[in-house]
């Protein structure tokens, strides 16, 4: 399948490796940071819970904020308000300022996120959005693997360098701080976007907010887009965040075996983010390929739960991963084709509140379930409620996408 890229999708599609590459940077070391403060991990969960409480209660206002003053701004002011509230959070140790502008950076990154697919939609004929997406989900993965791996050897070369010892709290923040300057520069690629005419004609005329969202929420196909990224991350946050807890605990796996293991995860997850446009392309559909790698993946999931060898539970692990990712870039392009450009902020918005909202109770709910019983009931209700998405996905979209051609 060939592509030609715009000037725009080259300065957005950079934009989105350096923000992988170096957001990468904060994943690997905020929660060492934090424990190395002297804090509990009760406290390290609850400042964690703040950036997706704040995208679960802003997601809808900050969608409709995008439609309003138009995309490229959106975000430049996102990523902008999200390295305020990270570098903060590194400079303040006490708890509670941690904890808000946790919600600062949640914030942030939920503007910047809700403005992500409707500009996609601009970059590009329709033919070549699901290449898009594939690209932008694909760049973002690969460059967080080659960020991980990067950032893994930093503290050494401080303690070197500079004699700061490591796993200290000054160690953590030069670190991070280094990774908030280098996320920085991925500000001057969406400066540098020129966003069209007509896009900034979107944000005249409108209706009033009230009017928006009581059209959006009474249309079906956004209520059952919300209501499967709602069931979708419920199950995801019962157990994917702690796969590598899960094959710790089983096979007693060394750390660096697990993180060789997820490393070579995110580079299949990028090989499939490369796959899934061209069987976007073959069978002119979103929602065939959807149903079909997600239904294969959940025969690695339960492989991955219910395997006592090693060796099969991290190809299963391997497998499951790429298999169910590959639906995201062409799951968020249906969502965008189905919505009308000036709305498709609030879309996201309103799908973000849904897996915001499942990702909460879900988190929560999962240590409760591990401390009494273990993993193999999460693995069960994971997979069940997969099943029920994927039931859902193909009765409520693929007739509609039949119906408008979206192929």
């Amino acid at each position: 399948m060939s592509l030609k890229l715009n000037r725009n999708a080259k300065l957005f599609l950079l934009s989105t490796l350096l923000y992988g590459f170096s957001f990468s940077v904060w994943e690997l070391f905020f929660n060492l940071y934090i424990l190395s403060l002297g804090f509990n991990n009760d406290v390290l969960g609850l400042i964690r819970s703040a950036t997706p409480l704040a995208a679960l209660l802003l997601g809808l206002p900050l969608g409709l904020l995008s439609d309003r003053i138009g995309r490229r701004t959106s975000m430049l002011v996102g990523l902008g308000i999200d390295f305020v509230g990270m570098f903060m959070q590194i400079r303040l140790p006490n708890p509670i300022p941690i904890f808000l502008f946790g919600m600062v950076q949640g914030a942030g990154f939920m503007l910047y996120s809700v403005s992500h697919p409707p500009f996609m939609m601009t970059l590009s004929e329709k033919e070549n959005q699901a290449m898009i997406f594939g690209l932008n989900v694909g760049l973002h993965t690969i460059a967080t693997t080659i960020g991980n791996l990067a950032a893994g050897q930093v503290p050494a070369l401080l303690e070197r360098w500079l004699n700061i010892t490591q796993d200290t709290p000054a160690s953590y923040q030069w670190v991070i701080t280094a990774g908030i300057l280098l996320a920085a520069t991925s500000l001057v690629p969406v400066f540098l976007i020129r966003e069209n005419k007509t896009n900034a004609n979107n944000k005249q005329s409108r209706p009033p907010l009230n009017a928006i969202i009581r059209e959006l929420t009474s249309r079906p196909v956004v209520r059952q887009l919300t209501t499967v990224n709602l069931i979708q991350g419920f199950g995801a946050a019962l157990l994917i965040p702690y796969l590598n807890v899960f094959l710790r605990g089983k096979f007693n796996i060394s750390d660096d075996l697990l993180g060789l293991i997820f490393s070579i995860s995110s580079l299949f997850v990028f090989l499939g983010t490369m796959i899934s446009p061209w069987l976007a392309r073959i069978t002119r559909s979103r929602i065939i390929p959807t149903a079909v790698t997600q239904s294969l993946s959940l025969v690695f999931l339960f492989s991955l739960g219910f395997s006592p060898l090693q060796w099969l539970a991290a190809v299963s692990l391997l497998f499951r991963n790429v298999l169910m990712q590959m639906s995201t870039p062409l799951l968020d392009n249906f969502a965008m084709l189905v919505s009308q450009p000036e709305e498709q902020g609030a879309v996201a918005g309103i799908r973000g509140i849904g897996w915001q909202a499942g990702q909460v109770f879900g988190i929560l709910i999962s240590g409760l379930i591990q401390t009494r019983f273990g993993f193999s009931p999460l693995f069960i209700t994971t997979g069940l409620l997969y099943f029920i998405t994927i039931i859902l996905t193909w009765v409520h979209f693929r007739p509609l996408e039949k119906d408008k051609s979206f192929g």
